[in-house]
C-alpha cells in the first residue's frame, strides 16, 4: 500500500469520565457513506463494555481489554489493529485508550516502521474536562498531562456542567501550552467536528513522562463463589493499579432485570467511572455514567458492569446487591405452580 491509499488514523485520548466514548460515537454518525471507518478501543479492565456502546453495523469495532495499550496489551493492540486492517481494509480507524493509559507508546507504534507505509497518522484529539484542572490529583497524574501535551487538538467537553471560573482557567491553561494546539475547542455531549480528524499531527510533541505506565496491574483475582451462581454465569474480577481500583463483572442472566429498579440501583453505586449493559424487561440497555442508551445484544449475550475509582468500594456488597436483582427477575419470571386440591 502507498502513501496515497494509506489508512487515516486518529487517537482519541482523554483521562476518566471525560466522555471519549460519546464523542467517537457522535464522530461515528458523521462517517462519509463511502468511507469505511473502525474503531479500536481499549478498557481499563477484562470485562469489555465499549464495543457494544460503539456497536454500528457500518463499523468494524475491534475490542481490546484487560489492560492499556502502552504496555500489557500492546501485543494485543497489534493482534487488533492487524486483523481490522487485513480483514476490513478500512479507509480511516479512530482509536480509543483506556482514560488511564499514556498515548506516547501506541503512537510510536502507529508511526514506527512497521505501519510506515499502511497508515497516515493524523491528529490526535484529547478531550478533558476543565473542572479537573482545579484536581491536584488529574493535575498531577502523569498520563493526565501527556495526553494533553501529546494532543494536536484540545477539546474541553461538558461545557454544560462549566463554571465561568471553569472556562477561563481552560482558556488560560490552552493558550500557554507548547508547543501550541493545531485547535483549541468547547463543546458539550461529545459533539466533535469529524473535519477536525483531517487536521495534520505534529512530530513536535513530546511527552513528559514518556515512561509512564498506567497498566502495571496488581490483580486481585477473580471471585465467583456464590454456588447458586458457576463462574460461567456470574464472574468477577478485581484489580488495581496506578492508584485506582476496579471491578468487573460478566454475568449471565437468567431472566431480564427490572430496568427502574436496576437504574436506581446502578445510580446509587459512588464510585468515578461506571460502565455497562444489561438485559433489562425493556430490552438490552446501556449504561455510561448514569446516561442509558438501548443497543443491540451483545454476540455472548452476557450482561456486563465496569466500575472504576480512586478510593476502595465495597465490592462485597455491590455484588449483593446485583445478585438480589437477579433474584427478583428470576422469581417474578417463574411459572406459577399450582396448589395441590384436596378432597
Amino acid at each position: 500500500m502507498n502513501a496515497a491509499v494509506a489508512i487515516k488514523v486518529n487517537l482519541i485520548t482523554g483521562f476518566l469520565g471525560v466522555g471519549k466514548t460519546t464523542a467517537v460515537r457522535h464522530l461515528l454518525t458523521q462517517h462519509p457513506s463511502d468511507e469505511r471507518w473502525a474503531v479500536i478501543v481499549n478498557e481499563f479492565g477484562e470485562i469489555g463494555v465499549d464495543g457494544a456502546l460503539l456497536a454500528d453495523d457500518d463499523i468494524t469495532v475491534q475490542e481490546v481489554a484487560g489492560g492499556c495499550l502502552c504496555c500489557v496489551s500492546a501485543p494485543a493492540f497489534t493482534t487488533g489493529l492487524n486483523r481490522v486492517i487485513r480483514q476490513h481494509r478500512p479507509d480511516r480507524i479512530l482509536i480509543e485508550p483506556s482514560g488511564l493509559g499514556h498515548p506516547a507508546r501506541v503512537l510510536n507504534t502507529l508511526n514506527g516502521p512497521l505501519y510506515r507505509d499502511i497508515l497516515a497518522v493524523h491528529a490526535t484529539l484529547c478531550l478533558m474536562d476543565a473542572r479537573h484542572l482545579g484536581s491536584p490529583r488529574h493535575r498531577k497524574h502523569p498520563n493526565f498531562q501527556d495526553q494533553i501535551h501529546l494532543a494536536d487538538l484540545l477539546i474541553a467537553n461538558k461545557r454544560d456542567l462549566y463554571t465561568d471560573t471553569d472556562l477561563e482557567a481552560f482558556e488560560q491553561f490552552a493558550a500557554e501550552l507548547q508547543p501550541a494546539k493545531r485547535k483549541i475547542a468547547i463543546v458539550e455531549h461529545g459533539m466533535l467536528d469529524s473535519r477536525w480528524l483531517d487536521l495534520a499531527s505534529s512530530e513536535e510533541r513530546r511527552a513528559v513522562f514518556p515512561e509512564a505506565h498506567a497498566f502495571l496491574v496488581e490483580q486481585a483475582g477473580e471471585q465467583a463463589h456464590d454456588s447458586a451462581k458457576s463462574a460461567h454465569d456470574w464472574l468477577l474480577i478485581e484489580g488495581q493499579g496506578d492508584g485506582y481500583r476496579r471491578a468487573g463483572w460478566m454475568i449471565h442472566q437468567a431472566s431480564p432485570w427490572p430496568k427502574s429498579i436496576l437504574t436506581d440501583c446502578i445510580a446509587d453505586i459512588p464510585v468515578e467511572r461506571k460502565k455497562g449493559l444489561f438485559l433489562t424487561d425493556r430490552g438490552w440497555y446501556a449504561v455510561n455514567q448514569n446516561d442509558w442508551l438501548e443497543i443491540a445484544p451483545p454476540k455472548d449475550r452476557r450482561s456486563r458492569l465496569e466500575l472504576i475509582d480512586v478510593a476502595a468500594f465495597d465490592i462485597n456488597d455491590i455484588d449483593h446487591q446485583l445478585k438480589a436483582l437477579a433474584a427478583v427477575a428470576e422469581d417474578r419470571h417463574s411459572p406459577m405452580i399450582p396448589k395441590a386440591k384436596h378432597d
